[in-house]
């Protein structure tokens, strides 16, 4: 038996052995002359005693007898993936079957990891529901109806959804001859429970015509979010998902949420059908889904829904084991904590308390079942109770004066024990901490009061006020003290200051880089442990690496017009728009889907807006179908090629646009975080 079922005799077996030194003595000796020349050979460096002891710690305080999650993530296996395309991510995460908890792993998250591990097939949460689990970060749940199979969330990539899909058609039972998917759906607006729709549209079981539901305002809100601010998300993305570490013991060893993310193309069939009011029942395939709109949470747009026939809730992702994000740090609108609880107390409300389920399941994680009677209600609970925790005592303590920058660590002193005691509260994918300054964030903004703050520093004038105060060699005498004595945080906040004052310090970054990985090391958040160790590869091999791409062609393809307009005026230079003296007006008009939008740019800005009808009297009207003006937001072709083609028209002052399109930036995704040296 090994630990990955984390049996308390033999974690205590283990702690006995003098906990994870076998371990260290591996890393030490793989690593110990790492080569920093390169992202392709980079390894990190062992745990520090001080690391080992704070884990150690730690360890001592988790609740290693509850193993439920375990059992649930077991239950109701019909096939193991093996060597099906479909297990490519359980086998790429076999790092994870691993008998000993590693000195570079927090143990809270090994454990998350090994639980999420322990998910690798198809399942079954009740007779007629099925979930395919491991395949990626998200699960794709499958409904069995009376006219063929309903697909719910199709996780991140479509080579990854098909395999799923093609493995399940293995062990599910044929309807009516065939295996006819007959309907899907969109639980909200994030890219693993929509990124692998062409593979199950396209897998020649789609029944033509077939629904394929999402929320209200699903289009515009996955636009907003992936589109506005989608290159510095995704340059942030690299961070908080470790885009240049390695699948080992230290670097990734979990998601959060799940094991990982797949390998493929994020793709996008649009919706043919919106949940439009608060509650809808739709019939697919003659199975009734009770669909319940509850936006502005977990995403801006997302849907639960309730299947009589089933006695089941999907519970989207407002419930899974852990804590989720109030704040995630790739970058997106702050949710809202308040309104997470009130959804979660009408759900248990409704539909627990009532006894109208015995099974709830969800986009992540596995199932929750009634065998007792209560195990749905007190998850509920305890989930509800966790964000309602975050968002009222982070406001307590603000009404008291604690401001946004120490508010985390005041949360952290309060956590009550039945939430500690409790894996699924736990802050694997946001934390107590970041999402307490969140909550404050959403309430108050980001300033403290404090004068100093009003018209702060740039980041690097604020370092070198620092460094030229003390002097370079304080500041490094006194962080390589801190970093002795296992003060890796102090250490980081000096050093840090030298590095960006002073990017060539080659001691400089290595220690900052070394403090940071130790941290990463201790860190139970997945964001927090793959945003240390990313700026740790940085710092030691003075490289930016791709970086996570946001928005596919699917998803700019579906991105409306006024989105793409409000993204150009993102894009326009400010100082270049005024050196030219842009003011002019037009009209943007669609023949082929009848939009029509009116654009001013003005005072080095530019303002838009959906119109009924062209507006007269303007500077200029283009005419172009927004099929081809997407083509050219992919690059597969010009404005100017549309229009000697006659494909697009341009009517009144054509200067204006070719103005404009000088004044507008292009971004690059390698931009610094951590500073390069020169």
């Amino acid at each position: 038996m090994r630990l990955r079922y984390l049996k308390p005799t033999i974690y205590e077996a283990i702690m006995k052995k003098s906990i994870l030194a076998v371990s260290v003595l591996s890393i030490v000796s793989a690593h110990a002359f790492a080569d920093y020349e390169s992202v392709e050979t980079y390894q990190g460096k062992p745990a520090t005693s001080h690391t080992i002891e704070a884990n150690n710690a730690l360890a001592k305080t988790l609740p290693w007898k509850d193993t439920t999650a375990f059992d649930r993530s077991k239950r109701g296996l019909i096939a193991e993936f093996g060597d099906h395309r479909a297990g490519e991510l359980k086998n790429r995460m076999a790092h994870l079957d691993n008998d000993e908890i590693p000195a570079s792993v927090n143990p809270s998250i090994w454990r998350q990891a090994q639980m999420n591990f322990t998910s690798g097939g198809l399942y079954q949460v009740t007779e007629g529901v099925y979930q395919i689990r491991g395949a990626d970060l998200s699960n794709m749940t499958i409904y069995k109806a009376k006219t063929g199979y309903i697909i719910h969330d199709p996780m991140v990539t479509a080579e990854t959804a098909l395999a799923g899909w093609e493995f399940a058609k293995k062990h599910l039972p044929k309807i009516n001859g065939k295996h006819n998917i007959v309907g899907m759906i969109y639980s909200h607006t994030h890219v693993d429970h929509f990124g692998g729709s062409r593979g199950i549209y396209e897998s020649g079981d789609f029944v033509e015509g077939a629904p394929i539901i999402a929320p209200v305002d699903f289009i515009r809100e996955m636009a907003d979010e992936n589109v506005l601010a989608g290159n510095a998300m995704g340059r942030r993305s690299a961070y908080q998902y470790g885009s240049e570490l390695g699948n080992d013991v230290t670097g990734i060893v979990d998601n959060a949420l799940g094991m990982g993310l797949s390998k493929g193309n994020v793709t996008l069939v649009a919706p043919t059908q919106y949940i439009e009011e608060r509650e809808e029942t739709v019939d697919i395939g003659g199975l009734e889904f009770h669909f319940i709109n509850m936006p502005g949470a977990e995403a801006p747009a997302e849907i639960v829904h309730y299947i009589p026939e089933y006695r089941t809730l999907h519970t989207a992702e407002l419930t899974y084991d852990g804590q989720h994000n109030i704040y995630t740090f790739r970058g997106a609108k702050v949710r809202d904590s308040l309104i997470w609880t009130k959804y979660l107390t009408e759900l248990k409300m409704r539909f627990v308390d009532s006894g109208l389920v015995d099974s709830i399941h969800a986009a992540h994680s596995a199932p929750v079942w009634n065998d007792k009677g209560n195990e749905i209600s007190d998850y509920i609970t305890l989930q509800r109770d966790n964000y309602g925790f975050v968002h009222n005592q982070s406001l307590r303590l603000a009404n008291h004066g604690v401001t946004i920058n120490d508010v985390g660590r005041e949360i952290d002193k309060i956590i009550p024990k039945t939430q500690q005691n409790n894996w699924a509260s736990r802050g694997y994918h946001g934390s107590y901490s970041h999402n307490a300054r969140a909550v404050v964030n959403m309430y108050l903004g980001y300033y403290d009061m404090n004068p100093v703050n009003t018209n702060p520093l740039t980041t690097v004038d604020k370092s070198c006020t620092y460094v030229n105060a003390a002097g370079i060699d304080t500041f490094m005498k006194v962080g390589q003290e801190h970093f002795a004595a296992g003060e890796y945080q102090q250490a980081s906040q000096l050093l840090n200051d030298v590095v960006m004052c002073n990017p060539d310090n080659k001691q400089a970054r290595e220690l900052l880089a070394d403090s940071f990985e130790q941290q990463g090391y201790q860190s139970e958040t997945m964001a927090w442990r793959n945003s240390y160790l990313q700026a740790a590869v940085e710092l030691r091999t003075n490289q930016i690496g791709e970086g996570t791409k946001v928005a596919s062609a699917d998803v700019i393809a579906n991105t409306p017009t006024s989105s793409f307009l409000d993204f150009i005026a993102v894009r326009l230079n400010a100082p270049k728009a005024e050196a030219l003296g842009l003011d002019f007006n037009m009209n943007v008009v669609h023949p082929d889907v009848q939009e029509t939008y009116y654009v001013e740019v003005s005072n080095a800005n530019m303002a838009s807006l959906e119109v009924d009808e062209i507006v007269k009297d303007t500077d200029t009207t283009l005419r172009i179908n927004k099929s081809d003006l997407t083509k050219v937001v992919l690059g597969q072709t010009t404005l100017d090629e549309l229009i000697k083609s006659n494909k697009a028209q341009v009517e009144g002052d054509a200067k204006t646009l070719k103005d404009l399109a000088s004044s507008l930036d292009s971004f690059e995704q390698g931009f610094e975080i951590m500073p390069l040296a020169k």
